[in-house]
């Protein structure tokens, strides 16, 4: 048996840190130089990005464009290094001031209790894109 945190307790805590909390340290706590981030290469802040910090940076380049973040977990699905959380993501752009709602689902995967990556999957990224203005 391992010392290391399972893949549901990783990304539990990582959630409760970001969307609780509004810790990005925190939610950043179990990535490292070989976590990857992937956001749809539609949207203005989309891309692959590498390592903690340049992840760090990504999700604050997120920020620039959102406010009023929540996401709000209906389902979550896991297994010995993927999970799944399927739900509602909302936010109002900065730029607009208006509000995005749209199902929203996130992949990651955790290998020996480190992030490996995390992807989400926009339900639709041209209303987001309409709405970010």
């Amino acid at each position: 048996m391992s010392d290391w945190k399972t893949a549901r307790q990783v990304v539990d805590e990582a959630y409760a840190a970001l969307f609780e909390r509004g810790d990005l340290e925190g939610f950043l706590n179990d990535f490292d130089e070989n976590s990857t981030l992937i956001e749809a290469d539609s949207l203005p802040y989309g891309g692959t990005f590498r390592g903690k910090d340049t992840i760090r940076t990504a999700i604050q380049r997120v920020f620039g464009y959102w406010k009023d973040f929540a996401y709000t977990i209906e389902n979550i699905v896991y297994g010995e290094e993927y999970v799944i959380a399927y739900g509602r993501f909302s936010a109002t752009s900065v730029k607009s001031d208006r509000k995005l709602d749209i199902p929203l689902a996130e992949a990651w995967r955790v290998c020996e209790g480190r992030v490996a990556f995390v992807h989400p999957i926009y339900s639709d990224t041209k209303l987001a894109l309409d709405v970010l203005g």
